[in-house]
């Protein structure tokens, strides 16, 4: 059962009002900042402090992703748990939220699947993913799920619709498949991703400002950095999701195409659906290469030359 983020939030509320609080939660959804800011919300309750201080609060702890490959690794889990084994400084309990939550490697998972078997005294978990399937099904089963109803529909939908036009424009059996053809299509899909990161930070910058107009004169000037790096990270965390989307888009493109050939009846079955299923494993691998850090213009321009050579 999915929730409103209102409805999982006086969910938790009432956990931790009558004492009975989960020791770990995995907190999904589809949109990366409601997930992550429900995580911070009912953490602020927990500790009893304010949201704009959590970051400060002495038994609060975070991990997120932070090597080059936007992965969580060992080290950091690792120390994560060296600090949930140690009394509370200030509250009653000790809080830590893990962002993308999918994205620890597979060390670092079993690191942390040893924290779940035993867990801490006095401690709440919250794992906070997009992508609960990727995470290991024993760390999933040893924490409550809380599944977020979609949010930004019309947005998904509006970029889904953007880039199957593309992929119709350059893939269409009587369009071009040449190099010239790969790198349009490059571009063209930059131009989406470029749009939808200025927007992305165009949001973020907004809603800085509204916080710093409301609370800026009664914090320090460290909280205005910590917020604005947060407010940062936050679009940046937006713009990664719109190109995940993007390039499910690309799969799902070449996905329907083989659908709609295997409803057909013709001697060139075979050849077409080989063809599709290569382009879905380039996809694939453009996919992988992108979420282990490899430089993004070059891996997309890599990746669409060697569609366009597969679909020729």
């Amino acid at each position: 059962m999915a929730f409103s983020k209102q409805e999982a939030f006086l969910l938790l509320q009432k956990a931790i009002e009558e004492n009975r609080l989960g020791h770990a939660y995995l907190l999904c959804g589809t949109s990366h900042k409601e997930v992550g800011l429900l995580s911070e919300e009912i953490a602020s309750r927990i500790l009893g402090c304010s949201l704009l201080h959590l970051s400060e609060h002495p038994d609060f702890h975070l991990v997120e992703p932070e090597s080059k490959a936007r992965k969580i690794l060992t080290e950091q889990m690792r120390h994560l748990e060296e600090k949930l084994h140690l009394k509370p400084q200030q509250s009653s309990y000790k809080v830590a939220v893990i962002y993308d939550a999918e994205r620890m490697v597979p060390a670092a998972a079993n690191a942390f699947l040893k924290t779940l078997e035993e867990p801490p005294d006095k401690t709440v978990l919250f794992l906070v993913t997009l992508l609960p399937e990727a995470i290991l099904a024993t760390i999933r089963s040893r924490s409550l799920v809380i599944s977020l109803h979609e949010r930004d529909v019309a947005l998904e939908s509006e970029l889904e619709k953007k880039i199957t036009t593309i992929m119709h424009a350059f893939f269409r059996e009587d369009a071009p498949k040449d190099a010239t053809a790969a790198f349009q299509c490059v571009r063209a899909f930059q131009e989406l991703l470029s749009t939808a990161r200025k927007e992305a930070l165009e949001e973020a910058e907004e809603e800085f400002q509204i916080e710093k107009k409301q609370y800026g004169k009664t914090t320090d000037g460290s909280w205005e950095d910590l917020r604005e790096e947060h407010f940062k990270a936050t679009a940046e965390a937006a713009a990664l999701e719109s190109r995940s989307l993007l390039i499910a888009g690309v799969t799902n493109y070449f996905g329907s195409c083989l659908r709609k050939l295997y409803q057909q009846q013709n001697s060139e079955i075979d050849s077409k659906a080989a063809s599709l299923l290569r382009a879905l494993e380039i996809v694939e691998s453009l996919r992988n290469s992108l979420e282990q850090g490899v430089q993004e213009a070059l891996a997309l321009e890599a990746g669409f030359l060697e569609l366009m050579r597969s679909r020729s």
